[in-house]
């Protein structure tokens, strides 16, 4: 009786962490898949996409598109979201480009207030636009 109980608790809490493993992988997994913008993508569309791929948590594309150091996103990522994004004004010089857009920012570290914020992209040698750099500076 007493062996019972102990091998019916286990089996409880056994089953209750497989549960919550696969809940968080779940919640962890992507909601969406953005194409990686190709050589005709002007700078906004570019951040357009990388905000959209963050927001799904399709951190292939946003890989794909962010090249700063140390900025790779994960699979258990919890990456800043831009919700309510106006692109504003953009700065190109040559191979260069800075995109500014106002939004509503959630999550990451907190660093960035509900506002102006900006990309600065490169053209690539792939004729791709990456990400190198953030701010409004």
């Amino acid at each position: 009786m007493k062996g019972t109980r102990t091998r019916r608790r286990l089996t409880a809490v056994v089953a209750a962490a497989g549960l919550l493993g696969a809940l968080v992988l779940v919640w962890a997994a992507p909601r969406g898949q953005v194409a990686v913008p190709g050589p005709d993508a002007t700078p906004e569309q570019v951040v357009a996409a990388y905000l959209e791929a963050v927001d799904v948590r399709d951190f292939d594309t946003a890989n794909a598109i962010d090249d700063r150091d140390g900025s790779t996103l994960g699979r258990f990522s919890r990456p800043m979201q831009a919700h309510r994004v106006r692109m504003k004004e953009t700065e190109t010089h040559g191979a260069s480009a800075h995109v500014l857009f106002t939004a509503d920012f959630e999550g990451g570290d907190g660093t960035v207030e509900d506002g102006l914020w900006g990309y600065y992209l490169h053209r690539a040698g792939d004729g791709l636009w990456h990400i190198t750099d953030a701010g409004v500076a």
